[in-house]
């Protein structure tokens, strides 16, 4: 286990010496020390950036100096992962609201015991272990949790690049309505994107040739209610303009979203029965 390094702010020279050579003697680095909040915030800056940034800080909650010890720390856990350990001659309700907003890691009341202080630094050290172990893994689960999100988002944009600009129609249909479909079998309907998305399946079959129209009907139904219906069809599209397409459509009970879907790809076949057509006559 690596040493504690500790930072002593103590505005009493004799106190602070005297907490000094104790806190060694217990085997404990003690970095250095200040008698006011303005000296003691610059010396750990300066500790900091030489990688020496004490675990401990003992703090005295009266100092001389425009900032007391609770102001002084307050600045000192913004900008560092010091744990603070509060030094104090008395026990008002008033100091222990103000510093219960710093969260410290313990209070030592003066006269000092050193008993105490070092249970309460080893306690603190700990605690602030543990604070910065969660706060890594914290960090690196926000990273995986990032990376994972990137790569959600290259697949949803493969796969949106993918169905828009697909040569297949494609839709699906859950409870009653079309809760997926791609441009293309719009564009095969004859339709724009947000009637086709607003349009109930079964007012859709209206645009299915009059010949054709029970049939399919009937297999929708089917194909709706049981898993093992026939999934492949083959049927003609009036389209509002008039013109007939051939389509190809095969279907498969899917998950969606937890429930149960149809999932449709439309393939236009028009050109291979006027080809057939062409070759009757």
């Amino acid at each position: 286990m690596s040493t504690i390094s500790i930072f002593i702010v103590e505005d009493e020279l004799l106190i602070s010496a005297n907490l000094r050579s104790q806190l060694q003697s217990f085997g404990y680095e003690v970095l250095g020390s200040s008698t006011k909040g303005e000296q003691c915030l610059q010396d750990i800056e300066r500790l900091s950036k030489e990688g020496k940034e004490p675990q401990i800080v003992l703090m005295d909650i009266h100092l001389r100096g425009e900032m007391d010890g609770i102001e002084t720390a307050r600045r000192l856990v913004e900008k560092s992962n010091c744990a603070i350990i509060f030094l104090t001659g008395q026990s008002s309700k008033e100091i222990y609201e103000r510093s219960f907003r710093i969260k410290p890691f313990g209070y030592l009341l003066k006269p000092i015991d050193m008993e105490q202080t070092k249970m309460t630094i080893e306690i603190a050290a700990y605690q602030r272990n543990l604070e910065i172990e969660n706060l890594v893994y914290q960090k690196k689960l926000e990273v995986l949790l990032e990376e994972r999100k990137r790569e959600n988002d290259e697949i949803t944009s493969l796969f949106k690049t993918i169905a828009e600009n697909s040569l297949v129609g494609m839709t699906i249909i859950q409870e009653d309505r079309i809760v997926f479909a791609n441009s293309h079998i719009a564009q095969l309907l004859g339709i724009n994107m947000s009637e086709l998305l607003t349009t109930d399946p079964y007012n859709l079959t209206g645009l299915i040739h009059a010949d054709d129209r029970e049939v399919m009907n009937n297999r929708l139904e089917t194909r709706l209610n049981e898993a093992d219906a026939p999934n492949a069809s083959t049927y003609r599209i009036v389209r509002k303009d008039g013109s007939v397409v051939h389509l190809e459509s095969y279907s498969r009970l899917i998950k969606y979203k937890g429930k149960p879907a149809l999932h449709y790809l439309y393939f236009d076949i028009t050109s291979y029965w006027d080809a057939l057509k062409g070759k009757e006559n």
